[in-house]
């Protein structure tokens, strides 16, 4: 009874752990110009490859800690 117990009490832990992950919509492929951070908010600013019109998107901490200005993305949050 305690195992079982104890088994549901993980699985719980982790099905919690699950939902904090933060799903941010990709953005363009190109250059980071820029990282910008607003409080808890992380933004990358990229210059799209096939010219265009920079564009700022939010992006997750890791994401925005991987990337650093002149760095190709998303390469850089895929290496």
């Amino acid at each position: 009874m305690r195992r079982l117990a104890a088994a549901l009490l993980v699985m719980t832990a982790f099905a919690s752990l699950a939902g904090c992950a933060q799903d941010f919509d990709r953005g363009p492929d190109g250059t980071v110009s820029d990282k910008v951070k607003d409080g808890k908010k992380f933004y990358l600013v990229v210059d799209p490859a096939k010219g265009g019109d920079e564009k700022k998107f939010r992006v997750s901490k890791y994401d925005y800690h991987d990337c650093n200005r002149g760095s190709k993305y998303p390469k850089c949050v895929d290496d």
